[in-house]
């Protein structure tokens, strides 16, 4: 078997430990949240794939090799293919189609084999290159007979007795040749052509023939119908105008110029395109017969179809085998309803994961190394048992794959584990374990094992309430438990989130306090815990006040990190600075600030004994004694510790956290901008989290719960559900089940989930 060795990895909190990664194997890492488990996969092991990979394209000034990682690499590491936690920011108006490179596919065919819409006289018409007309020439038998026949953009008299004085003499009246030189023309018809020419197919013709189609450029733009003795009719268009009318016709992949090609103003349908995007005229035209209206309405289901059946195979082989092998996976992961244009923003987060790991499965890759950040986000049961599968036939194509995971389903299916711990940040990155399954398995010697042994469970400590809201929206008769902890839960796609929302709003219309909590409130990623809490404002007020402080003069400016008179001058405010030399960018601590940013006259002043510098570097659970009369820095500090979070440091960069303590931290933030609140929403509050910190955050909940908050969280984790006491349960856009827990368990029975959701009970324990 081959490994991959790694030594001294520093990056980070981690301490130094080595490790030997076994290949082509389903590799998890695990542990709380902040034990380094980011640092090891993402920051290490794929930031070095990423450098190599540039090494070897003889990389340039715009993609610069980074070292802020610390590890020796002692074997060579297959080509990484990385997926960081959470959900990609994408444009939120790309649609389905664009991500299964269905829209490009689409105009191509539009340009190759477009049925152009005329807006004058609503007819169809296709243009074709001389290539094409003359390869439909060649491809006759010998011996064919045809007219060439060129339809007449003006069928006026004076018209037609400036083409008879031209020479232009003979024409097709109603399928009947007349010679004008010699008759009238009838005073009634319907259909006139000139005959160009009366050709039989032969080899030697061929000059002839390009010779015909030069004169139909200069006589009529182009427009050539090609008509067999046996009365079948072939119409060429060399140029964009219709064959019936004249008029110029659209043949480019126009964007709708009402709303610049978004398809939505505000996420609100634009009412020209109806939200697809393109020009009204452009939706009209058919490709293979259908419009393109139609096209992009399809599902992902009917465009497989479509394209397993086609002979565009042939054409696009290589284009079509990609889509196809994109469409296969969204079909086995059950997005076959997806229309292709669906936008980003109308897809829930389940399915926007899907469509990430749709990105990485569908290349037929070997040899690769897989590192995903919590893939399982938003993904129902049957999901991840679609994701283990998809894992395991990346492995059988001598790949190997490294999962970042806390879901015990997930890690009881793993090859090999490695643990890290035991708690977070400076108390975390120890190596705990690192094994094959069946050797992890056999003691409860970590955090972990803890939880699968039974040596330590999750369990419910609040009582049930009995008070039930109903709640009438226009389209929806919703019920939650009052003063209790419901889920709204359903399977990708089923309209779980739109109930969620809808809850909220019609809350809000009450004029009762929701609190949300959001992961994009972090939009600095250099901020620090301690100003992205806002406890950095409350310190400056008191520093200012401090009597040396006052002695210098000092104002708010001087403890800001941002303004000239309080940043460090060696580094500008940023804490770090930057060497760069032969395409390769180290970044290290400032040496006048050691990374605290501002100036040597602020950081050295005291409170309490503590000098400013000293006091960045304190953990929210030292600083909780230092602030304790406080009220406004001890109140977030308190939340902050009880979530579980208290290792974390004051000077801590957003950008360093997990998914799962970002998620926590953004709830504490949110908490204190909205006063007297009796509702929290939390959209997938498990994420990121490890049975120990489901423990913290439950504890967490029972403090507030007591205080009669209202939980409603969005959730897929099998122990969510089984944690609350109230669900509400989403099936394709519509309220399944509403009621207690208990009773919604009963109905499992002789269902294939039943024995999923007993194997998680293992870790409740039974509620007091």
């Amino acid at each position: 078997m081959q490994y991959l060795e790694i030594n001294d990895i520093l990056t980070h909190n981690l301490k130094g430990f080595n490790l030997k990664i076994p290949l082509n194997t389903l590799v998890i890492i695990t542990g709380p949240s902040g034990s380094g488990k980011s640092s090891l996969a993402i920051n290490t092991i794929a930031e070095e794939g990423k450098n190599r990979f540039l090494q070897a394209l003889n990389y340039s000034k715009e993609f610069l090799i980074t070292s802020s990682y610390q590890a020796k690499f002692l074997t060579s590491i297959p080509p990484v293919i990385s997926l960081t936690q959470g959900l990609k920011n994408w444009f939120p108006y790309k649609t389905a189609g664009d991500f299964f490179l269905i829209s490009r596919f689409l105009e191509t065919l539009f340009m190759e084999k477009g049925e152009y819409y005329c807006p004058k006289c609503n007819s169809y018409n296709r243009v074709s290159s001389i290539n094409e007309v003359i390869k439909w020439f060649q491809e006759l038998k010998n011996g064919t007979r045809f007219y060439f026949l060129l339809p007449l953009p003006e069928k006026s008299p004076k018209a037609l007795e400036y083409l008879i004085s031209q020479g232009y003499t003979k024409y097709l009246i109603d399928n009947k040749e007349v010679d004008l030189s010699e008759e009238n023309l009838p005073l009634f018809f319907n259909k006139i052509f000139l005959v160009l020419d009366r050709m039989i197919k032969e080899d030697k013709e061929t000059d002839r023939f390009i010779e015909n189609l030069r004169l139909s450029l200069a006589l009529n733009k182009g427009r050539v119908v090609l008509k067999l003795k046996s009365g079948e009719e072939h119409v060429f268009n060399l140029r964009p105008v219709c064959l019936n009318c004249g008029s110029n016709l659209c043949i480019i992949w126009k964007k709708c110029e009402a709303c610049k090609g978004y398809g939505y103003k505000e996420k609100i349908p634009c009412k020209v395109c109806r939200g697809l995007k393109l020009d009204p005229v452009i939706l009209k035209s058919k490709i293979l017969g259908k419009t393109v209206e139609d096209w992009l309405n399809s599902s992902v289901e009917e465009f497989y179809n479509f394209l397993k059946k086609s002979e565009i195979l042939k054409e696009h082989k290589v284009w079509t085998e990609v889509i196809l092998s994109k469409l296969e996976k969204a079909i086995f992961l059950e997005l076959n309803y997806l229309k292709l244009s669906t936008p980003v923003f109308k897809l829930s987060t389940g399915e926007k994961k899907l469509l990430e790991l749709i990105q990485i499965f569908s290349s037929d890759l070997r040899n690769c190394l897989y590192i995903l950040d919590e893939p399982s986000l938003g993904l129902d049961l049957g999901k991840k048992e679609k994701l283990i599968k998809l894992l395991k036939e990346i492995i059988n194509k001598q790949s190997s794959v490294i999962l970042i995971e806390h879901d015990p389903y997930l890690i009881k299916e793993a090859d090999y584990i490695i643990e890290l711990g035991p708690k977070g940040g400076e108390k975390g990155g120890y190596l705990i374990k690192a094994c094959f399954k069946d050797e992890y398995f056999k003691n409860d010697d970590s955090l972990t094992l803890k939880y699968f042994k039974g040596k330590k469970n999750l369990c419910k400590f609040w009582q049930k309430k009995e008070e039930i809201l109903d709640i009438n929206c226009d389209n929806y008769n919703i019920s939650i438990l009052k003063k209790g902890f419901n889920i709204i839960y359903g399977k990708v796609g089923s309209g779980k989130a739109l109930i969620f929302n809808t809850l909220v709003e019609e809350l809000k219309k009450r004029k009762e306090k929701v609190v949300i909590s959001e992961t994009e409130l972090f939009k600095k990623r250099n901020d620090w815990i301690i100003t992205y809490l806002g406890i950095w404002d409350e310190l400056r007020k008191i520093f200012i006040k401090t009597p040396l402080a006052r002695m210098k003069g000092l104002t708010s400016k001087h403890f800001s990190f941002t303004s000239k008179e309080g940043v460090c001058p060696g580094c500008k405010g940023k804490g770090k600075k930057t060497y760069e030399s032969n395409g390769i960018k180290i970044e290290f601590l400032c040496e006048d600030c050691l990374g605290k940013r501002l100036n040597s006259e602020v950081l050295n002043l005291e409170y309490k004994g503590f000098k400013i510098s000293e006091l960045l570097d304190f953990t929210v659970e030292e600083a909780l004694s230092i602030f304790a009369n406080i009220l406004k820095i001890k109140e977030k500090l308190i939340h902050v510790n009880n979530l579980g979070l208290g290792y974390l440091k004051f000077s801590q960069e957003i950008s360093e956290l997990s998914g799962g303590e970002k998620v926590r931290l953004s709830l504490v933030k949110k908490l204190y901008s909205e006063k007297d609140f009796k509702y929290v929403f939390l959209e997938y509050p498990f994420q990121g989290l490890h049975l120990e910190d489901i423990k913290n955050f439950l504890n967490w909940m029972r403090i507030l719960l007591e205080k009669d908050i209202t939980f409603v969280i969005l959730e897929t984790n099998p122990l969510a559900i089984l944690l609350a006491d109230f669900i509400i349960e989403v099936e394709n856009q519509k309220i399944k089940y509403t009621g207690f827990k208990e009773d919604w368990v009963k109905l499992l029975k002789d269902k294939p989930e039943l024995k999923v959701f007993e194997f998680y009970k293992n870790f409740i324990k039974k509620e007091v």
